[in-house]
């Protein structure tokens, strides 16, 4: 009987030794420092994941224009401002720094969650006839050492986030008439007022309607025209391509097909 108490007690002791090296060790794993993070916030921007900038939109005598990108931080805020590590992948871009762009230096500022990284774009001769890339990455520094690979977007289906965003951004610069991304888009006045896309109707919309800021669909943001003046550039591009077309016959577009606007 006496050893069965002793080997009970041993036992007891046991227990309760593992017990307190269990909340020791828990204990240990629980302290937990959040490291602090950035990433390009794709929530704010429009076109998620690329843009196309074009200096043959802008006025002739711009040589300068500078491209915002959102950024925001993950971890805890500090009391100190901190550089944003924004760089260009030199295996993605073929833009060369200094002479198309150039990555301003921009500090999320103490004890804020976001900011917005400059890049100055430069209008060159070789635009005219190529496309240029730049491709952002955020690299991680002393101040943001958590490397974030994706991000997902606030909004849900089924209780799971609708979209997941690729952490790199890309800005494809030209001196040449491109497709604004959201032509096609979801309610888009572009389309609306203007039909299909082609690069010759666009620069006629352009040289026209004396119009190279559109905004979002040509709808959404304090770059867009109004409701009213959409209405005034659908006419005047109407009358102009009648015009046109009596003395030149019809207009044709860079993939051989007659240039034409919607009945409204």
């Amino acid at each position: 009987m006496k050893t069965i108490i002793k080997s009970h007690k041993i036992n007891c002791l046991l227990c309760l030794a593992t017990l307190v090296i269990g909340i020791t060790s828990c204990s240990k794993e629980l302290v937990y420092k959040n490291m602090p993070g950035i990433y390009i916030d794709k929530e704010k921007l429009t076109a998620r994941d690329s843009t196309a900038y074009s200096f043959a939109e802008k006025s002739a005598t711009l040589m300068l224009d500078t491209i915002y990108i959102p950024v925001k931080i993950s971890g805890e805020l500090s009391g100190t401002d901190r550089i944003v590590p924004l760089e260009a992948n030199a295996a993605k871009t073929n833009a060369t720094a200094g002479t198309h762009y150039q990555i301003l230096p921009t500090v999320v500022k103490a004890n804020e969650l976001t900011a917005r990284a400059a890049i100055l774009v430069k209008r060159t001769p070789d635009q005219k006839t190529k496309q240029l890339r730049i491709y952002l990455e955020i690299v991680p520094n002393a101040e943001f050492p958590l490397a974030i690979a994706n991000t997902k977007t606030n909004s849900t289906f089924n209780g799971e986030p609708s979209a997941t965003y690729k952490p790199g951004y890309l800005i494809k610069l030209t001196d040449q008439i491109l497709k604004p991304d959201t032509w096609d888009g979801s309610g888009s006045w572009f389309k609306y007022y203007f039909g299909a896309y082609s690069a010759v109707k666009f620069k006629f919309i352009i040289e026209v309607t004396g119009r190279t800021v559109w905004g979002d669909r040509a709808r959404y943001g304090a770059d867009a025209p109004t409701s009213a003046q959409l209405q005034v550039y659908y006419t005047k591009v109407i009358t102009a391509l009648y015009e046109y077309e009596k003395i030149n016959g019809p207009m044709i577009d860079e993939t051989g097909n007659q240039v034409t606007f919607p009945k409204i």
